[in-house]
């Protein structure tokens, strides 16, 4: 049973943007909603109630508790369903008027109850059992939504005169925009890592693994940063070619001669930053440096293309003749993707992509080789910046220097 309950604070406290940023988001949500004909939009991801309403809970990755459910009507204001004992954080946090709590949220026959009660409240707002109703899904982005199978079944049956559509479009129009607070929040989060990068050059020694690397790097983002993942790593002595994992594992020396990549990811009110770089241990050779300025280059073209109205799958098609120009190639199908609160978001900067650039987008541009030495070592070649774009081209965010490319001089 769902209690609707009154504000015991009229102004959230800690909330992470102000109410007018807010009001935006929701306002350009509904307005997507009317385009796509929905009623109501059904939320349940975390990062999308995040980025609605402000509302942030350690809760998510668990499934014996449901966190929040977030619901958004076309013509009425928004609703947020939660635990009894979160509804503190929905006011710490957000500007939602509508609470509805659940209580004893972790019984198990509650816990599968509460989709029936959503749907319910579903019905409440159309005012119909009937209508269009958006759920977290669709062909942009990978949208899906957390929570069992069987759940949302039970939420789909109870209503079953609605008509269910994919609204990650809706939702993604809206996140893949980026107001000034977010963009701001992305450029201190690049600053991190820039500051991480300048430290580990002045501070590596010889003796050092891939994952003392890893470490240092992580220790010094969480000096600069609110958080951080775990920095993604990868010495070129390791047996196999493991890409994007953390520097978790003991023992991979780092030895003169070497490559590591490495990504470090910051994050400043749930926005990640990055700034991918490839280093050389110790002082590198013509050839090596030459691939380095090549693919660095292959970062520029695309930075330098990118610009409302822009495919993304030509700016792809642009790094990929700029390595074949300088005698390599690209080992990705990918040069980039949107960037926010989730790592990887909207546009793809991929092959055959059709989608547009569009001014206030934040895009990471990326260019990469994977090569196998005489050794059989995998070396990486290659780097990652963002960029803002704006009414006619395009900002960078920071970004560490090029011409550093080495470790151990």
């Amino acid at each position: 049973m769902l209690n609707k309950v009154e504000r015991m604070h009229k102004q959230p406290p800690y909330a992470p943007f102000p109410r007018p940023e807010y009001e935006d988001r929701i306002r350009r949500l509904k307005e997507e909603m009317v385009a796509a004909k929905l009623d109501v939009i059904v939320m349940w991801g975390e990062n999308n109630i995040r980025y609605f309403t402000g509302f942030l809970s350690n809760h998510f990755p668990p499934v014996t508790v449901c966190p929040a459910v977030l619901l958004v009507a076309v013509d009425k204001e928004p609703v947020m369903i939660v635990p009894n004992f979160f509804q503190g954080v929905v006011e710490g946090y957000t500007f939602i008027n509508d609470i509805r709590c659940q209580h004893n949220p972790h019984v198990t026959a509650n816990l599968r109850g509460l989709p029936k009660e959503v749907a319910e409240v579903v019905k409440e707002l159309m005012g119909s059992s009937k209508g269009r109703v958006g759920i977290e899904g669709g062909i942009k982005g990978g949208m899906a939504i957390p929570r069992p199978m069987n759940d949302i079944d039970e939420f789909r049956a109870a209503l079953s005169d609605v008509e269910f559509v994919y609204a990650a479009d809706q939702i993604w129009n809206v996140r893949m925009i980026k107001s000034l607070l977010e963009v701001e929040a992305l450029k201190l989060a690049c600053e991190a890592d820039v500051k991480a990068y300048h430290d580990l050059v002045a501070n590596f020694e010889w003796g050092w693994t891939e994952k003392d690397v890893g470490l240092f790097v992580r220790k010094k983002l969480l000096e600069y940063a609110d958080n951080c993942k775990p920095c993604l790593c990868m010495a070129s002595r390791r047996q196999v070619f493991m890409a994007d994992i953390p520097a978790w594992d003991e023992g991979i020396p780092l030895m003169p001669g070497d490559r590591l990549v490495l990504e470090p990811l910051p994050e400043v009110k749930g926005y990640w930053g990055s700034s991918g770089r490839t280093f050389h241990m110790g002082p590198a050779p013509e050839e090596e440096l030459r691939r380095a300025q090549v693919l660095d280059r292959g970062r520029q073209v695309a930075a330098e293309m990118t610009k409302p109205g822009v495919s993304t799958g030509a700016i792809m098609d642009a790094i990929n003749q700029t390595l074949e120009d300088g005698g390599l190639e690209c080992s990705l199908d990918q040069g980039g993707h949107g960037v926010g609160i989730d790592g990887q978001e909207p546009p793809a900067i991929a092959l055959g992509e059709t989608f547009e650039v569009q001014e206030s987008m934040v895009l990471a541009v990326e260019c990469w080789m994977f090569d196998m030495d005489e050794n059989g070592h995998y070396r990486v070649y290659g780097g990652e910046d963002y960029v803002h774009v704006t009414k006619d081209g395009c900002d960078p965010l920071p970004t560490f220097p090029t011409e550093i490319v080495s470790l151990g001089l």
